[in-house]
């Protein structure tokens, strides 16, 4: 008979492997364990207070934007938001409109009338809305993408007016019975050169100013471009973020300074004044019938921006006047300089339900410091030496040279060869401004105090056209994409290849150029080769940077923009998630009572 097997020994924790793994875990030691830490308590997230909350119309949080995942490239923040409703991917809802009470605000003819909008996510207190809508298609994107209500075209902006502003019906003119009360366009120009036109239809009486008998102001209107930051409750040109033009007196309004028409200097000339210093601009001298903007009167305002690539090197701090002569439009558009930040759109947005409708919220950008030091009446430019220590109470903050394109503050650096340029009735009056400030991020940046992400530029910045109204003055704008086109255009606007090719009464085509917004080659109406000349003069070949357009074709440009962007990131969001689809590649579902096919159709 065989000897039973020997008894099973007891595992020693000397037998233990040195690298424990799931079934070979480390055997206790005979040693007791310290005591666990005490755990920390989880950080509570602050609310915001009822009268807070109250006292915020919009029904958005205010407290800190937190994105689900951070990523280490450039790339659009995604959020944690609740699937979309069936209500959300119907088209956007027209906006609503109430008449004035209890005297209903009219044109001075009487035949037309100007409404309030209401009911709209307005922008202020540094957030920025623009309408969103679902779509089954944008699965990625937590199904919202960028969409716009009626009416489809260059117009004034509800969103981006004060609320007490009055339009009429399509968005083109406007009016304010209180003090000074702005809106900007829904279109913005980035590069190249601009044109609009304002007609004043309540103002300065065609006999000149006059004092109102009852002791109440009279109506004014003041226009212009103006950026972002500008504060909608404050005329144009009211700080340093918007380049206004008066009724009163016809003058350039900047910082809140009056100034004065005049004629640049041709740098190219040569003349004896040369060799002892820089020429000073000749000033115009307006003729009496010329001296203020009358009901009736026609003004026209030109904006000239360089290329984006130059543009990109001077808030890079990489701009080097000694080689970057020319106004960047002669460089490829996809050329990065060395040293420069790429160009890339970057929208940190969340969709937001108020009203009724879909709102992308964003952070938008604030005011610096240097600027608002730039602003301040006691900033005198002309002696910065002298006052340093009462500009601010920051050292980096003091403004020690006057703004430049090499200005150690990104927010103080300026374009050169940029300019503003007026019109009446169609005559040149003179050059506004020249060297007008930056705008491409880190020249303008979101408030980093609610949780925005800096140096990203989300394809809306730039110079918007902007007017402002007081005490009843009323006026409407042309942005050159109706039918009738623009009322009195200069010359050199008329003349234009598109303008040539354009057929009576057609909309303006969208440009699809290499500049001023382009993305593609350029054709013609009638089938010709569009042709163009450069700054100099000399060479042939079309270059729509340099080429003076309505602002209206925008429009049809950041529409285009938009729909890239939102494919962009469809994509980005698409290879985040591993080329997954929701549902399986050959599967599908549902979102909110809508049908999503299992692949992304379109990319």
């Amino acid at each position: 008979m065989a000897d039973p097997p020997p008894p099973l020994q007891p595992f020693l924790s000397t037998n233990t492997p040195l690298n424990p793994s799931p079934l070979n875990p480390r055997a206790p030691s005979k040693t007791p364990a310290p005591p666990p830490p005490p755990r920390e308590r989880e950080q509570r997230e602050k609310k915001d207070s009822l009268k807070k909350r109250e006292s915020n119309p919009n029904g958005t949080s205010t407290l800190k934007r937190k994105a689900s995942t951070p990523h280490a490239f450039p790339s659009p923040q995604r959020f944690n938001v609740p699937p979309p409703k069936p209500s959300d991917f119907d088209p956007p809802k027209d906006d609503i409109m109430i008449s004035h009470e209890p005297h209903p605000l009219e044109m001075p003819d009487g035949e037309r009338q100007l409404y309030k909008p209401i009911e709209l996510a307005e922008n202020k207190r540094g957030y920025r809305y623009g309408r969103a809508i679902a779509d089954p298609l944008f699965p990625h994107k937590q199904h919202y993408r960028s969409t716009s209500p009626p009416p489809h075209y260059a117009r004034l902006s509800f969103e981006d007016a004060d609320r007490w502003m009055h339009f009429t019906t399509n968005a083109l003119i406007t009016t304010n019975e209180k003090g000074w009360r702005m809106v900007r366009s829904n279109v913005c120009a980035r590069e190249g050169t601009t044109y609009y036109e304002i007609r004043i239809h309540r103002g300065v009486p065609p006999t000149g100013p006059e004092e109102n008998a009852a002791g109440a102001p009279n109506p004014h209107v003041r226009f212009g471009f103006a950026r972002r930051e500008a504060p909608l409750d404050s005329p144009v040109g009211f700080d340093g973020y918007s380049y206004g033009i008066t009724d009163l007196r016809f003058e350039s309004m900047h910082r809140s300074r009056p100034g004065k028409f005049f004629h640049p200097v041709n740098k190219k000339a040569k003349s004896k004044g040369a060799k002892f210093g820089p020429q000073t601009p000749i000033p115009v001298q307006l003729a009496p019938e010329d001296l203020h903007v009358k009901e009736g009167d026609v003004i026209g305002i030109e904006l000239q921006l360089p290329s984006l690539n130059l543009h990109q090197k001077i808030v890079s701090g990489v701009y080097n006047p000694a080689v970057d002569v020319g106004d960047g439009f002669d460089q490829p558009s996809y050329y990065l300089e060395p040293g420069a930040e790429s160009t890339d759109i970057i929208r940190d947005r969340i969709p937001v339900a108020y009203k009724g409708n879909t709102y992308f919220e964003t952070l938008d950008h604030v005011a610096s410091k240097p600027m608002e030091v730039y602003a301040d009446r006691q900033t005198n430019l002309t002696a910065l030496n002298t006052a340093l220590t009462n500009q601010a109470t920051s050292s980096k903050d003091i403004i020690k040279t006057p703004p430049n394109p090499n200005h150690e503050h990104p927010s103080l650096r300026t374009l050169p060869g940029s300019a503003m340029r007026v019109y009446k009735n169609g005559v040149l009056v003179g050059t506004a401004f020249e060297g007008l400030l930056a705008f491409l991020p880190p020249a303008s940046a979101p408030s980093k105090t609610m949780g925005a992400r800096e140096g990203f530029d989300d394809g809306v910045v730039g110079y918007f056209p902007a007017v402002s109204c007081f005490w009843g003055g009323i006026a409407e704008v042309n942005f050159g994409d109706g039918r009738e086109g623009f009322w009195c255009p200069p010359g050199h606007l008329v003349r234009t290849p598109l303008a040539r090719a354009r057929p009576s009464g057609a909309p303006a085509a969208m440009m699809v150029g290499g500049g001023a917004g382009g993305v593609g080659g350029a054709g013609d109406l009638n089938g010709e080769a569009l042709l163009g000349v450069d700054a100099s003069g000399g060479k042939k070949g079309f270059n729509p940077g340099r080429v003076c357009r309505g602002i209206g074709e925008r429009y049809r440009e950041q529409i285009a923009e938009d729909v890239v962007w939102d494919l962009v990131d469809e994509v980005d969001f698409y290879m985040q998630d591993g080329g997954v689809v929701p549902g399986g590649a050959e599967g599908g579902g549902e979102v909110g009572g809508v049908k999503v096919e299992g692949h992304v159709s379109g990319l």
